[in-house]
């Protein structure tokens, strides 16, 4: 009979080409068992790695990487460790990293590039859908100080690291880590927050140098908790809307070897990672904290729905969305409702909590509803990986195909939905959206006029970047009552490079549609405000209006943010912009400010 600890072959990864959709479990996870990854570090430079994807997991999940320790066997470490079991229980993806050789981890420039790499694929998502703000590290003995320089050089790695047997921290390094700047202007190594777990034999100067650089770049408050070993630092209150200071440091006085077990690693993964995600919204990530979303209020729903390409209706797909109506609404009637679109790779649960929609709906009084996206069947080639974008759900805009539904179809069986099962008012109807879902969008501005009062898309300046690679004509704006749109582009977004500046085409087949007073060529973009409608702060206005003075039209670019949407943008948009239009929905009159618009 078998030994639990005997380490089975690590399969070898299906080509790209197997993967197959199935409808009827639209969002399942491809992949499960245990896996080789040979992760390409540079040219002639491949290391090895270890997959462990759970049975029945979805995607999205959270990804624990694993530093196993040199000498170690990888599958009994995983399994000793406590790490198999709760990725079990929880539904966890691991990455186990491996050293180079059996004289175990050097912590020299080729282990940095190695993890550096691997961070960089995992993010990818080759042939599993993982996804990269709710990536953690877990690494012991030897692995544990590598580990600790690689996550603080380079910040937006993971969301919280655990190191567990850590020597501490040289001089030499705290000392680079105040002088290097990031890629946030200003913003210093030692100035990002970053929870952590550090288990040590003993106190040294190296040890405590470490705790005191963590306790300072995580804001920690001077008040402790302390159980048995354990010294919990919590963070001060401070920060803001689109990044908390909410990163715990917890030190424990312990020799690495008693960690190994489900219950110290179960500690660190409920006590420190849980809930804490590190969201694009700046180039260092910004750290934020949600509940679970489900304790929260929010509902999970599905139904077949027809994709549109057969006209029998055989190619229906069990599509999946999430409802959020705060409590304060339940008794009321007539409550506005905005759809919230993901981004590409992402889904209608983790989108759920983390770019501010949920803040707004319960500070205002709104109704959210989040649907995931379709899933394109095809190979993927980036980063010398070979994966399929079966794993990367992205919002079709174009027409149907025959294994990839048409999501505007979708949209129109959820707006129906949405009326007949919540107390929605039919004329304050709203699309948001980033990325993919800020394309999704503009596109429910373009294509579906009749359902939405108005429209905000982030990061986005497409309608469907997919449609015009497959040769489609990208259809013009649908005749009929406009939908005022306010959009915007970061700065540093390195998808969009150059803002609104190259975006002359959608900007001006807009304003032509809408006959507006201003024209793309009117504004300068990308010049730190100088020539725009104001400035204020890290935002600059762009407004483009009818001849009565309505912002059927309104661009924002926001300085320093990267390819992501911020809570903080959420609310601008609702209160300045959103809340002012509404439809009518038989007649489709535009009212602004409760007046008809021309």
């Amino acid at each position: 009979m078998k030994s639990y600890l005997q380490e089975p072959v690590a399969k070898k990864l299906p080509d790209a080409s197997e993967a197959s959709i199935d409808r009827r479990h639209y969002y399942r996870q491809f992949l499960h068992g245990y896996y080789q990854f040979d992760c390409v570090v540079e040219k002639g430079v491949t290391r090895s790695t270890k997959f462990y994807i759970p049975e029945g997991s979805v995607y999205n999940q959270p990804t624990i990487f694993i530093g196993v320790p040199g000498g170690n066997n990888t599958w009994e470490f995983m399994v000793n460790s406590g790490w198999k079991a709760l990725s079990d229980q929880y539904g966890l993806y691991l990455v186990l990293m491996e050293a180079a050789d059996e004289t175990g981890w050097k912590g020299d420039a080729a282990d940095l590039a190695y993890l550096n790499a691997l961070n960089n694929d995992i993010s990818l998502r080759p042939m599993f859908c993982s996804f990269q703000p709710n990536f953690y590290a877990a690494a012991y003995g030897d692995a544990a100080d590598v580990i600790g320089v690689q996550s603080r050089r380079n910040p937006r790695a993971y969301a919280a690291a655990a190191l567990i047997g850590t020597n501490g921290m040289s001089a030499e390094e705290a000392t680079v880590l105040k002088e290097t700047e990031t890629k946030v202007p200003g913003v210093s190594l030692a100035e990002v927050q970053c929870p952590v777990w550090l288990s040590f034999a003993e106190h040294t100067e190296a040890v405590d140098r470490e705790i005191e650089y963590y306790k300072t770049a995580d804001h920690s408050s001077s008040e402790t908790i302390c159980k048995g070993t354990k010294t919990v630092w919590l963070p001060a209150e401070g920060g803001d809307a689109d990044e908390y200071w909410c990163a715990k440091v917890v030190t424990d006085t312990i020799p690495y070897e008693k960690c190994l077990n489900k219950n110290y690693g179960e500690q660190i993964l409920t006590e420190l990672f849980d809930g804490i995600y590190r969201y694009p919204g700046n180039n260092n990530g910004a750290l934020r904290k949600a509940g679970n979303i489900f304790e929260r209020g929010f509902e999970r729903y599905s139904a077949d729905v027809w994709g549109g390409y057969y006209a029998d209706k055989r190619d229906t797909y069990r599509r999946e969305w999430y409802v959020y109506q705060p409590q304060k609404t339940v008794s009321e009637n007539n409550v506005p409702a905005v759809f919230v679109f993901h981004g590409a790779g992402g889904s209608g649960d983790e989108i759920a909590d983390r770019i501010g929609w949920s803040y707004v709906a319960d500070k205002y009084g709104l109704i959210i509803i989040m649907p995931t996206a379709s899933e394109p069947n095809e190979v993927r080639n980036i980063s010398d990986i070979s994966t399929n974008n079966i794993f990367r759900p992205m919002w079709n805009t174009g027409y149907p195909q025959p294994e990839r539904p048409e999501d505007m179809r979708f949209i129109d069986y959820l707006h129906q939905w949405l009326i007949e099962n919540y107390p929605v008012d039919p004329s304050r109807i709203y699309a948001s959206g980033q990325s993919s879902g800020g394309m999704m969008s503009w596109a429910c501005a373009a294509y579906r006029p009749d359902l939405f009062a108005a429209s905000a898309p982030f990061s986005a300046r497409d309608i469907d970047i997919e449609a015009k690679e497959r040769g489609e004509a990208e259809k013009p704006p649908v005749k009929g009552s406009p939908v005022p749109i306010i959009a915007n582009l970061g700065t540093c977004d390195a998808a969009f490079k150059g803002g609104f500046s190259q975006a002359e085409e959608l900007i001006n087949l807009w304003c032509d549609h809408y006959a507006l007073t201003k024209k793309w060529e009117d504004y300068s973009y990308t010049d730190g405000g100088k020539n725009c409608s104001r400035k204020e702060g890290k935002l600059a206005h762009y407004i483009f209006e009818t001849k009565a003075g309505v912002p059927l039209l309104y661009l924002t670019e926001t300085d320093t943010k990267a390819h992501a949407t911020w809570p903080s943008e959420c609310e601008f948009v609702w209160t300045e912009f959103l809340s002012h239009f509404a439809k009518d929905p038989e007649t489709k009159q535009l009212f602004y400010n409760g007046k008809a618009c021309e």
